[in-house]
């Protein structure tokens, strides 16, 4: 027998008295639990009205409520031309061929060592020794059997791999901002081909992992979540697979191939969704059939890109008033339509209208029929007539008239009007888009370029207001690749300049605690970066990979290639676990982010690609001679007369 003192008592009870005892006995372990509970809860809900979380980065902030001040920020200044400036000649591309090769010459896209011609002779076969019915039936038992078989993804989906590199550390602030470097920009160190070797290998296996979970949970689906097992539609049309066609072509992957090459051939556009962006739909599905023609010369490609340009074009979509095309088109019917989703403007949206031409332009070139290129530089002309004097326009477009509204922005909605102004330049050679590109970047320094006190440039916005905000979204990392890619091709100096300002912004967009970028960065009055609580998620979105292989190419500077290898080792640690495979990212910015359970086809057709080539052979698509649309699918440039005036 043992007794228990109570407190306040003056006596003792015996665990002999079997009643009184329990009664004591539950009284306290119920009074332990609570005691414990509540501290949980208080230390939770002060956890969450926490207004900040610091970074690795101590000038990187998290905070709950967006700020967009209205004013300039103190110590902050248009200027671009305080900072380091480099010399560089912009003519170094690495392209060791300067003579453009013949229409069929498959040499003059891809190195035959690098890509087995085994590819297009497995693709070649696939028709005559694969019966149609054969390959739609196995395709649809695959997915029955691996639809039936257990699935244990939630154990792992916050599973750490071994780190790759370790994550970046503080960084100490000197007292002269313009002496503040970033990790590794200092290094002048090259990478010795074994090393290139097994960075290649690692990103091919990242897009091995991708397929296999696509096949094994969303196979024919237009975009896989790859924790719940899952896919959704978007275009239902299997966009997964159709992005990922010449990335996969590329890194050599000839099962997979193959594998895509049997969904595709049997895709019908009128099975399709009945809300369809049409500036969606052209850049991935388009587009990537383009490229793949390009690469194989195989019939079937060039076919369904055909078919949906001819899809698009008798939609009606470009037969308004301006020419400006309706947004969206029901591929079930192929009629075109304004956006039906609540809350959606009933206007276009300038990145949207402007970021076909490219796609059209190649259908035109290959098909010579004119209908393609003629009715999307309708859409590309009436805006331009009506671009403000600024050279500006804003991110919303009338599609009666063609006028611009709204906000000024580098970012969503109004980013690849800029980028599609120089990639027809280089494209076509005609002078007007060079003219108006090269007016619209004067413009840009002018107006949205600011440097922080730490000396971080980054490109602000112009509110509808007319109030500056100093916002930037990771979208805007677009742009140091297309100023330096604009240099390669006759633009002046100190666009490369101001390319490799803006770039060390977006790698500092990447010193979370994660080592992944957020979707928005803000500066306010005191200069110091912030993410807002509703920006601190991660789509793992291409656009700094994409202008780090541009200026690696063109500088041949070691620190780009090594910075994009240290993003890539934050997605292997931060984004990925070993059965469910890469997933968008939500709290990134604290020690334990978490896993949104999605997976955008733009991290393999872009993220992956870009990573791939920038540690490759740099002979391989040279940036003089081919032109990547914007989801990445790359083009032929055709014209290399760059003064020639268009009639």
């Amino acid at each position: 027998m043992y007794v228990i003192n109570v407190p306040g008592s003056n006596h003792t009870t015996k665990k002999g008295s079997k009643w009184h005892g329990k009664i004591y006995w539950n009284l306290g372990l119920f009074s332990a639990l609570f005691g414990l509970l509540t501290i949980y809860f208080i230390v939770a809900i002060n956890r969450e009205e926490l207004p900040v979380h610091h970074s690795h980065n101590e000038d990187i902030v998290i905070v709950v409520k967006e700020e967009r001040p209205d004013d300039v920020p103190a110590n902050t200044k248009h200027n671009v031309d305080l900072l380091v400036k480099g010399n560089i000649n912009s003519d170094n591309s690495g392209d060791k061929r300067n003579v453009v090769r013949g229409e069929g010459d498959i040499d003059s896209l891809i190195r035959p060592e690098l890509i087995d011609n085994a590819i297009e002779k497995t693709v070649a076969k696939i028709e005559s020794e694969q019966d149609t019915s054969d390959d739609h039936k196995g395709a649809e038992d695959k997915k029955k059997d691996t639809d039936a078989k257990p699935r244990d993804d939630a154990k792992l989906s916050q599973t750490n791999l071994g780190e790759l590199r370790k994550p970046w550390p503080p960084v100490e602030v000197p007292e002269d901002p313009h002496l503040y470097k970033l990790p590794g920009e200092d290094t002048n160190v090259s990478v010795s081909p074994a090393e290139l070797d097994m960075r290649m290998n690692s990103i091919r296996e990242s897009m091995r992992l991708c397929w296999r979970r696509y096949k094994q949970c969303a196979w024919g689906d237009d975009k896989l979540h790859p924790d719940s097992c899952h896919g959704s539609t978007w275009f239902g049309l299997g966009l997964t697979i159709i992005d990922s066609l010449d990335t996969m072509f590329l890194m050599g992957m000839k099962e997979e191939l193959v594998e895509a090459y049997n969904f595709v051939r049997h895709i019908d556009y009128k099975k399709g969704a009945k809300n369809v962006n049409i500036f969606e739909i052209t850049i991935r599905v388009l587009g990537a059939f383009l490229t793949m023609f390009n690469f194989t010369k195989d019939r079937m490609y060039l076919d369904k890109a055909v078919e949906l340009g001819d899809i698009l074009i008798e939609s009606g979509a470009f037969k308004t008033s301006s020419g400006v095309p309706l947004s969206d088109i029901d591929l079930s019917t192929g009629v075109s339509h304004r956006p039906t989703c609540p809350g959606c403007s009933k206007m276009s949206s300038l990145s949207e209208v402007t970021t076909i031409q490219l796609e059209f332009n190649e259908l035109t070139r290959l098909t010579k029929d004119p209908q393609y290129k003629e009715s999307s530089d309708r859409a590309m002309s009436t805006v331009l007539q009506h671009v403000p004097g600024d050279h500006l326009p804003r991110i919303y477009v009338d599609v009666n008239s063609g006028v611009t509204s709204g906000t000024l922005t580098l970012g969503a909605r109004g980013d690849s009007y800029y980028e599609y102004l120089l990639k027809q330049w280089i494209q076509t050679g005609e002078r007007r888009y060079q003219e108006e590109y090269l007016a619209a970047v004067q413009s840009i320094k002018d107006k949205l370029v600011f440097s922080s006190r730490r000396g971080l440039t980054y490109i602000a916005e112009i509110l509808e207001s007319k109030k500056i905000s100093h916002k930037m979204d990771h979208l805007v990392c677009f742009l140091p690749g297309s100023l330096a890619l604009g240099t390669l091709h006759g633009a002046p100096s100190w666009h490369l300049e101001l390319a490799e300002q803006v770039i060390r912004t977006c790698v500092e967009m990447y010193r979370t605690k994660s080592g992944l970028a957020p979707e928005i960065i803000k500066f306010d009055s005191s200069s110091k970066l912030f993410i807002s609580r509703n920006d601190e998620f991660s789509l793992l979105r291409p656009e700094t990979v994409e202008s780090l292989f541009i200026l690696w190419r063109i500088t041949k500077k070691p620190m780009y290639r090594e910075w994009s290898w240290d993003i890539y080792s934050s997605i292997e640690r931060s984004a990925k676990t070993p059965v469910n495979g890469y997933s968008s990212m939500e709290r990134i910015n604290t020690d334990r982010p978490r896993r949104k359970g999605d997976l955008e086809s733009f991290f393999l057709a872009e993220t992956l690609k870009y990573l791939y080539l920038i540690n490759g052979p740099d002979d391989v698509l040279p940036l003089k001679r081919y032109v990547f649309n914007t989801e990445a699918h790359p083009f032929p440039i055709r014209s290399v007369d760059f003064g020639k005036t268009s009639g």
